[in-house]
């Protein structure tokens, strides 16, 4: 554990780890941190780090307190409600000693003294008076892997399309050097094995699941039991308020991959490069593939909202209902992976679609870079919506856009955090018009004096004025930072 615990250290804080110095008490905001692991996807504290992952350390005497105390108030239900039990861990690295725990993401929605948080990409984010958010994460928790849902009325026969079970044992067979066991198996075992018929553990009836009627159901089985899976696919180049072509998709997800394969690929330029391999690949390929999986593996299935891919001149944007897992802004640096439908994305790696967990952001920004020289922006909120920009500003050759994805691809990453950060700070001031400095700072988990310096920077810049004086004045926007 001591080396995981050092690794985790030298990545430093994100979504799922958070650093707290604490001399004789525990820190006040250490159970913020608790309720907003709770409540999104869980992660590490570690006691006796500060923020710039120095170690410091915790004192002997101090220890037995610390790890009393925070317990007592995990169990308290004015500190955490609902209560949990939790417990902190001694550890010793580089000689000196440090407290741990790690919070599992829970299955309620946690509040501390009265105060909801969820973990954002930078730290805790008090959402108390966004009643909207508060329910869909209630909603979100209460459906995570809906997708095992099970249907024990459809048959397996009449209600299935079963060229769609061959095409997807042709395809498992593509992807193994042996003959893949699917091959040897009828449909109904097939179908066992891949994890889309099981047992429903509350009434012990059998039948298909949710995902596999979304990948094999004929199209009115699919209508009937899930008629909210479907996505929208526009291209607006000239008519920028409706569009100047679309494919309304409502159909198995296997041919809803195809037709947006398709789409995307008729409306973008194939541009060819080098990769950091030396290997000529279309970037455009890759992340159309890449986003495409995306949109039917970790869509949330029975929300409401359509799926959206949307093609302009200059850039491509995709939109998806979406369980979220932060709340704010995802790049290579703080990328947790989550499968939100697990099934669905074993099933798409068994046949060769999708690679491993979490390798999605990482080769869509890559290409991203090499396609354009600028990288995509990730926003995962209830709506998880992904742009990809698709002009260069400038002319570069093959070598040129080779070195930028290669080796300054951490940089631009950084820099678009910056104005993923303004983003943030003006959807607070236009959710509360009144707030202070001081509670900008708490919600940013930035210090007063950055914030101050990103209100200068909006106010320059035209986004926000002030109405009234610094006390009793109010945030007023101007216009949004353009995508």
């Amino acid at each position: 554990m001591q080396e995981e615990i050092k690794n985790i250290i030298s990545i430093g804080e994100n979504t799922n780890i958070e650093f707290k110095l604490a001399s004789n008490i525990l820190p006040k905001s250490v159970f913020e941190t608790v309720c907003a692991f709770l409540n999104t996807a869980g992660g590490y504290i570690i006691l006796g780090v500060s923020d710039n992952k120095e170690i410091i350390g915790i004192k002997e005497e101090n220890i037995a307190n610390l790890k009393k105390d925070f317990t007592t108030k995990c169990n308290n239900d004015e500190i955490i409600s609902p209560t949990i039990f939790c417990e902190l861990k001694e550890i010793v690295i580089d000689g000196k000693k440090l407290l741990y725990t790690y919070i599992e993401e829970s299955k309620n929605i946690h509040k501390t003294k009265n105060k909801f948080f969820i973990r954002n990409y930078e730290g805790d984010f008090d959402i108390t008076n966004n009643m909207n958010l508060i329910v869909q994460i209630h909603n979100q928790k209460n459906r995570i892997y809906e997708e095992d849902k099970v249907y024990s009325y459809i048959d397996v026969e009449e209600d299935l399309n079963h060229e769609l079970i061959a095409k997807a044992r042709k395809l498992a067979n593509l992807n193994v050097r042996k003959r893949h066991p699917w091959m040897d198996m009828n449909d109904i075992e097939l179908l066992k094995s891949a994890g889309f018929y099981k047992k429903d553990p509350i009434t012990k009836e059998e039948g298909i699941t949710l995902a596999g009627v979304m990948l094999f159901g004929k199209d009115r089985t699919i209508l009937n039991v899930n008629p909210y899976c479907r996505t929208d696919a526009l291209l607006r180049i000239d008519d920028l308020d409706r569009y100047d072509d679309r494919d309304f998709i409502a159909t198995n997800l296997l041919d809803m991959y195809d037709r947006l394969i398709d789409f995307i690929g008729k409306y973008t330029k194939d541009r060819f490069t080098l990769n950091s391999e030396n290997i000529r690949v279309s970037a455009m390929s890759i992340i159309a593939r890449e986003m495409v999986l995306n949109s039917i593996m970790h869509r949330s299935i029975t929300d409401g909202h359509t799926s959206r891919v949307i093609i302009y001149e200059d850039k491509m944007i995709m939109e998806n209902p979406n369980s979220f897992s932060t709340m704010g802004f995802i790049t290579i640096h703080n990328c947790v992976p989550f499968a939100k439908n697990p099934t669905l994305a074993n099933f798409f790696r068994e046949i060769g679609y999708a690679d491993e967990l979490g390798s999605g952001v990482k080769r869509i920004t890559e290409n991203s870079i090499l396609y354009s020289g600028k990288p995509p922006i990730f926003e995962d909120k209830a709506m998880f919506r992904l742009i990809v920009p698709l002009t260069r500003d400038i002319k570069l050759n093959e070598t040129e856009i080779k070195e930028i994805g290669t080796s300054e691809i951490d940089n631009v990453a950084e820099n678009n955090l910056i104005n993923e950060t303004l983003k943030m700070l003006l959807y607070i001031l236009d959710e509360q018009k009144d707030i202070t400095i001081k509670d900008i700072s708490k919600k940013l988990n930035k210090s007063e004096k950055t914030v101050k310096r990103y209100i200068i920077e909006l106010k320059e810049k035209g986004y926000i004025e002030r109405i009234g004086s610094n006390r009793c004045g109010l945030w007023k926007i101007v216009k949004k930072i353009e995508e």
